[in-house]
């Protein structure tokens, strides 16, 4: 949150009447009941008075009534133009407005005019941070840092988390770690720091820091990194996750709280029975992004007759032909990611959507702050966040499976569940597969078994690595390929293969592959998947078993550690979801082991491209739609509860 300077007349106004130097004096004090009140006084015999609206404009900062210091500031500017401090006041009341773009140019104005102000730039910086305009962000909190005289704590944790969101990941954990040691109870820092270590591969002493973490925050009861990150540590439980969850949105929601827009008024007398339902679709990912990938579809089978279909992208259009695709599938297409919160709840609204579904939910692009001023009678979060948000204000439902979401799991969710048949994710089924490569064209060897894992390595922990390489040491003349990766993370993660008893050579890395196409035929060349824990494979899942790739995986307690179970038992593959690590090597080992069997499933999951739920979008899209009918009529008749499928 932007914090308040104390007020530093300038020059010119320091010699003042006694009445000016009282004022000043609360100013000072920090006593903004009596600076209100003799700025009030003042003002009244002097309605021109600048020194009187600055100090009002304090005055009314300090008690958080931005509304009412917005015009004061706007006043006392048209009277001293030259006050960069004034411009400061203005971007933060406009930031505490959730006006960014607004205080943006406040704050740059207080550049120009106050270029050493250290607070300025940091200031500057977090607007841009807010803005999504990260890269410029880290140039201003760089220059606030320098122009600091000592360890601008502030900045440093503005910019971390700048560099995160950029995936500058090296950066980023030695902000934090220089966060934490200034402070030991910086738990966001902590957290963050093992989320580095994880994305990096650097996974010496994990178990203590996470030891360290668990206990520090009284097991997660205190607010630590975002709830994301989370969801891919080792060990915690779903009891965890949403004490996680709780304490980061009510951190996260504050600011919201204090903005003062109108409460959505209900329509239901203006809304015809009969009419189309008007769904609407909130995410940062219509664009190239495994969310754009697998919704495609389901929005271009979306029945037109009965739904009207609207799409709100939180970020710019990147010109992809996945990003053309999602736009004309929709009936409304609109553009929110240079729009303040105020805007882009005003543009939800006016199209009196019916039911806002959040892609996105605590992922680096969502809008958390749009989703709490209520932009619709209904909100659920699917797809992009496989976990509670944490506050009954920004979500009514969470739409899962009997698998990911099963009904005695709703404890762990402050959302109702809203359960689908099948698998809860969808796939478009539209996507061509290129004629595969040969194995030693990207760098297989052709004769061996090719265990494969394309998944982000923040997914990849010690305890995945010891069952890996379990499976590796019994299955002699084999492979694991895993997805691309940076040198350094290839080479940590060689070396932590190395440490476990096999040779580096074994362990093998993707080539990027531009295009779709081209990747899925690359991925046909494995011979079968291994699923990460706890954080399963989601989009790469779907891919492999698209690919013909039969994968293993551990059912696991969380969400996120369910989704490989439900995808294999919606395929029709439920042999391949294992019940403890056991099971799951033992499973590996058999399809290396027995090339029929091996066949056999492959078999089977070809059948799974035309028998299965999993890759009938006909039939996703349909119960889809019916969810979203049972959620409307059930607030129609003011129901709440979850919606469960019939056993």
């Amino acid at each position: 949150m932007v914090k308040q300077k104390k007020h530093r007349p300038p020059p010119r106004l320091q010699k003042q009447d006694l009445a000016s130097r009282r004022l000043m004096s609360f100013v000072n004090q920090g006593d903004f009941a009596l600076a209100e009140k003799e700025a009030r006084a003042i003002l009244a015999r002097q309605p021109m008075h600048a020194l009187a609206q600055k100090a009002l404009s304090f005055a009314l900062l300090g008690f958080g009534r931005c509304s009412e210091a917005v015009p004061v500031l706007n006043q006392a500017i048209r009277q001293m133009p030259s006050d960069g401090e004034l411009y400061n006041n203005l971007g933060i009341a406009q930031s505490l407005l959730m006006r960014w773009e607004e205080s943006y140019q406040s704050f740059t104005r207080a550049r120009l005019l106050l270029p050493d102000d250290f607070e300025v730039h940091k200031n500057v910086g977090l607007a841009l941070l807010r803005m999504h305009r990260r890269t410029e962000a880290v140039n201003a909190l760089l220059v606030a840092i320098e122009k600091h005289p000592d360890d601008y704590l502030e900045a440093i944790a503005l910019l971390s988390d700048c560099l995160f969101e950029l995936q500058r990941y090296d950066e980023a954990m030695t902000c934090y770690e220089e966060l934490f040691r200034a402070d030991a109870g910086n738990l966001h820092a902590l957290s963050q720091i093992i989320t580095m270590r994880l994305r990096l591969s650097l996974w010496a002493g994990l178990d203590e820091r996470l030891h360290l973490l668990r206990t520090s925050s009284d097991n997660f009861f205190k607010r630590n990194g975002p709830p994301l990150s989370t969801l891919s540590f080792p060990g915690v439980v779903p009891e965890e996750h949403l004490r996680v969850a709780m304490t980061y949105s009510d951190f996260h929601t504050q600011l919201s709280r204090s903005v003062d827009i109108p409460k959505l008024e209900s329509t239901l007398d203006e809304r015809d029975v009969g009419r189309r339902l008007r769904v609407g679709y909130l995410s940062g990912d219509l664009r190239v992004h495994p969310v754009g990938w697998v919704i495609a579809e389901v929005l271009e089978r979306h029945d037109c007759a009965r739904f009207a279909v609207f799409a709100y992208s939180t970020m710019a259009d990147d010109g992809s032909e996945i990003a053309r695709r999602l736009r004309q599938a929709v009936t409304k297409y609109v553009d929110l990611s240079a729009s303040p919160m105020r805007d882009a709840v005003e543009a939800i609204r006016h199209d009196n959507i019916d039911v806002l579904i959040d892609l996105s939910g605590w992922t680096a692009n969502g809008r958390p702050e749009v989703l709490f001023q209520r932009c619709a009678p209904v909100q659920t979060g699917w797809l992009g966040y496989p976990g509670t948000m944490g506050h009954v204000q920004l979500l009514d439902y969470i739409i899962g499976d009997g698998v990911v979401t099963p009904k005695e799991s709703q404890s762990f969710f402050v959302e109702h569940i809203a359960q689908l048949p099948g698998f809860y994710l969808p796939f478009d089924t539209t996507q061509a597969i290129d004629t595969a490569p040969t194995r030693a064209g990207v760098g297989l060897p052709e004769e061996a078994f090719v265990y494969c894992s394309f998944n982000g390595n923040y997914k990849y922990n010690p305890e995945v690595f010891d069952l890996w390489c379990e499976i590796l040491s019994a299955a002699k003349n084999s492979v694991l390929w895993l997805g691309a990766a940076t040198q350094a993370v290839a080479d940590r993660l060689r070396q932590e293969v190395a440490q476990r008893c096999i040779a580096g050579e074994r362990l093998i890395f993707a080539n990027r592959v531009a295009d779709r196409a081209g990747y899925l035929a690359q991925v046909s060349l494995a011979d079968l998947a291994l699923d990460p824990f706890p954080y399963n494979s989601h989009s790469t899942g779907l891919d492999a078993l698209w690919a013909g790739v039969p994968m293993v995986s551990l059912l696991g307690e969380t969400f996120a550690a369910r989704v490989g179970a439900s995808m294999l038992e919606t395929a029709g593959l439920p042999d391949l979801v294992a019940k403890d690590r056991t099971a799951y090597r033992d499973l590996a080992l058999a399809a290396y082991r027995d090339p029929a069997l091996l066949r056999t499933w492959r078999q089977r999951g070809a059948l799974a491209k035309t028998n299965s739920a999993l890759f009938d979008m006909g039939f996703f899209t349909r119960e889809l739609e019916s969810l979203y009918s049972r959620m409307w009529s059930n607030h129609l008749r003011g129901e709440h509860g979850g919606l469960f499928l019939e056993r």
